[in-house]
This record gives structure tokens, sequence and C-alpha cells, in this order.
């Protein structure tokens, strides 16, 4: 039987889970890696989902309609792209602002969608980085300026993201490793999806170990990379270190549902993507990278011997093209330990 769908809306979610048999044999790794390939989505992220559902519950609380709304949101990343694929796909319309470092690639994609690209003056953007997340209600407030009716996504601290998660990706990867997850490893960038997805799973298994990807401090923003304004993580925080919860964790964020945080250095990441692109096929970005680099420094140890390891990922490198992230760095990449 055939099928037409109405929208791009109903395209959101059920991604696969691919297990990386080829790169675990190579790597003679212990553990099994099965990643949430979550670039299957129509507007090419997992930002997809919470998007979505930000915008679909305002409707269905009567917050917004496409008649008066303008959709506004702060962002560096993939939940620019998507905000402004459902807003165009819904008739909103969407002006974003955006941070350092977003590639040319994700401006082009803003620009197709004909999104309204925000003029931020630098010191609000500045004092995001000096203040913490906290301050990215400056920006947002700077932004509504002059709009009649205004609605911030609010991805920071908006729980329709953490739903978006909780409700579908979670369930996913239950239902598609027919609840056998051992280990889920994620990043936290907005802390949407690593909460909800470590929510649920825990819920349906206690003993599942949550494992929390973070950009090593001390390799923020590696030499070899001119530039690339924010060392190539795209996202991910470090939301943790030695005294807590650091001033970068979003609200979205529960540090109680995290077991374990693991830094990763740019080489590791570089070393995770050209190797899965080898081995498997399969080009992911710098997010995906580091997370898989995680899985795999776990998938080494003879603890997690049989233990099937999940990392979500987040995005593909075609969206990072231009800043080479394709392009193999033996120098850099031999300091990986794997």
């Amino acid at each position: 039987m055939g099928k037409i769908y109405n929208s791009i809306t109903e395209l959101v979610g059920h991604t696969p889970i691919v297990e990386f048999k080829r790169l675990e044999e190579k790597l003679g790794l212990k553990g099994r890696i099965a990643g949430k390939l979550e670039y299957f989505n129509p507007a090419g992220s997992h930002k997809d989902r919470m998007a979505l559902e930000i915008i679909e519950a305002a409707e269905k609380r009567g917050d917004i309609s496409p008649e008066k709304t303008t959709l506004i949101e702060f962002t560096s990343g993939n939940t620019g792209v998507a905000m402004a694929a459902f807003a165009a796909a819904k008739g909103y319309k969407f002006k974003i602002g955006l941070q350092n470092g977003v590639s040319i690639e994700r401006k082009k994609l803003l620009e197709a969608y004909q999104a309204e690209i925000a003029e931020v003056p630098n010191e609000l953007i500045a004092g995001v980085f000096e203040k913490g997340i906290a301050a990215f209600a400056d920006v947002i407030e700077y932004m509504e300026k002059g709009i009649d009716h205004p609605f911030s996504t609010r991805q920071l601290d908006n729980p329709d993201n953490i739903n978006a998660h909780y409700k579908h990706t979670g369930p996913e990867i239950w239902e598609d490793t027919d609840g056998k997850v051992d280990i889920f490893v994620g990043g936290v960038g907005t802390g949407g999806s690593t909460h909800g997805v470590s929510k649920f799973l825990k819920e349906k298994n206690p003993s599942v170990k949550v494992v929390i990807t973070q950009p090593d401090p001390n390799d923020v923003v590696h030499p070899i990379l001119e530039g690339v304004e924010d060392g190539g993580f795209h996202g991910i925080h470090q939301v943790h270190n030695d005294e807590g919860l650091t001033p970068m964790a979003p609200t979205n964020f529960n540090g109680d549902l995290a077991d374990e945080y693991s830094f990763i250095s740019y080489a590791e990441t570089l070393r995770a993507i050209h190797l899965l692109a080898k081995y498997e096929g399969i080009f992911v970005g710098a997010s995906a990278g580091a997370s898989l680099a995680v899985a795999i420094k776990l998938a080494q140890k003879e603890e997690n011997a049989g233990k099937l390891i999940v990392p979500l990922l987040p995005d593909n490198g075609e969206r990072y093209l231009s800043e080479d992230l394709q392009k193999i760095r033996p120098e850099v990449e031999e300091k990986a330990g794997f």
C-alpha cells in the first residue's frame, strides 16, 4: 500500500540504531557499540525532535499560532536549523540569533529556510560565555523588541525539550535493543536529549549506566584547527568538574541521572569520526564523534565485555565540511588512545 505524507512533521523520529561490527572487529573491542543515527530526521539532527515538540506543545496550550506568532531562539547549532525547517512547514515566522562558531553550512541552511537572522550585539554574545547559561535570557529579551507576538522557544530550560526525548528517543532505544542496552552515552548542549533518554531508560532498568561526554577543558580550542572558533565540539559543554555542575550546565540537564562524566579530546573525536567513516561508511559530526570516542573507550574495557553501548549521534559530518572535519591529521590522531 502506498504512503504519501502530509508534512515533514510526520517524518520525525524512528531513526535507526546500527551496530558498528566492522569497527568493533578492527579495534578489537570487548563491548558492542550501536549508534543511534539521528541525522535520519528530516532536518538532519536530533534537534528536530525537540523543535517539533516545543512548537506543537505550545500550539496545544494555545500559546502560539502561525497567523500572529514569531518564534525566537538564540543558538549556535542544529536547533536553529530544526526550528527554521518546522517553522516553514507550519507557516511561522522565525527569528534566530547566532552564537559564534556557526558553520557556513548551517548559516546557508537557515538562509534556505528563509529564517530571519538577527543582529545581536557582541557584548551580549560575550556575556553568555562570561556569565554562563543564565545570560541567554538577556539575548532573547533583546531579540523580542519590536515584535508584537514573540514566543521564545527557550531550548535550554523548556521541559518540552526533555519530553521529546522521554516520549520518543528513549523508548525507541529501549525497543530497538529489546531492552538490552547496558550503557547510554550522550553529550550536553541544551541537556534535553540526555535528560529525557536517561530518565526513560533508568525507569525501565535502573542499572542502565549513563555516561556524559564532555570536551577536555585543556583541549577546547586545538591549535591545528585554524578558523574553528569553538574547537569543533559544536555545542557540547563541560557541565561537571571537581566542584560539581558548572555555569554552562543548562536547566534541562539533571545531574542525578548521570553515572559518569568522560572528558574527550579533539584528537580522539577526529579519530572516532574517521574510523567510523572508513569502516562503516557513516560520516558523523563533531559532537557525535565525541560521544562515539567515549563509547570506544568504554568498549575497550574488560569490565564492559559483551555489554551493549549506545551513543546518541546527533548529526552527520556534511554540516562541517567547510571546517575540513573529513581531513585526516595523523599528527593529531596519533594522540588518540585507540
